[in-house]
């Protein structure tokens, strides 16, 4: 009896634990922690699914833009990830979410807007509350090691 409760109050912390949304910004060595966490909630919540994968640079691939929706919140979050070939390496990373037709969010620090001089990622960031995204295009742009990639009106509506 006494190992059926232990494994229910350790399935009950991981449950609690790994539900809620990852910090900003990717300065912390993740742990394997972390790493379950991204598959059970998402480095933006649990009411956030991923929509979309976009690299940064080639020969070789310095990164990754993951975007992803929220139709609960109405709203979108981007993550900047470090690929193998950055994987562990302190580099300039940053990670820019804005509504397409609105002002580029200013860095390094603000609601859409998260970079530095990471190892791992940059972000969660979010498009601004109280901007319905249901109907409206995105802008991005992600920067890995001084390389840039941008998207801009993408996953419209």
């Amino acid at each position: 009896m006494k190992r059926v409760i232990s494994a229910l109050a350790f399935v009950l912390f991981l449950l609690l634990g790994f539900a809620a949304p990852a910090a900003a910004g990717g300065d912390s060595d993740p742990t394997i922690d972390d790493d379950r966490m991204a598959v059970s909630a998402g480095p933006c919540g649990g009411s956030y699914r991923h929509v979309g994968h976009y690299p940064i640079g080639s020969s070789p691939v310095l990164g990754y833009m993951d975007v992803y929706w929220s139709g609960t919140a109405k709203r979108n979050c981007l993550v900047v990830n470090h690929s193998s070939a950055t994987y562990g390496t302190k580099l300039y990373t940053e990670a820019s979410i804005w509504p397409y037709g609105s002002a580029a969010p200013s860095c390094p620090n603000s609601v859409g807007c998260d970079g530095g001089m990471y190892s791992y990622y940059a972000g969660p960031v979010y498009t601004p509350a109280g901007v319905d995204m249901s109907n409206r295009c995105l802008n991005l742009k992600g920067v890995v090691d001084w390389t840039t990639a941008t998207r801009t009106r993408v996953h419209c509506g």
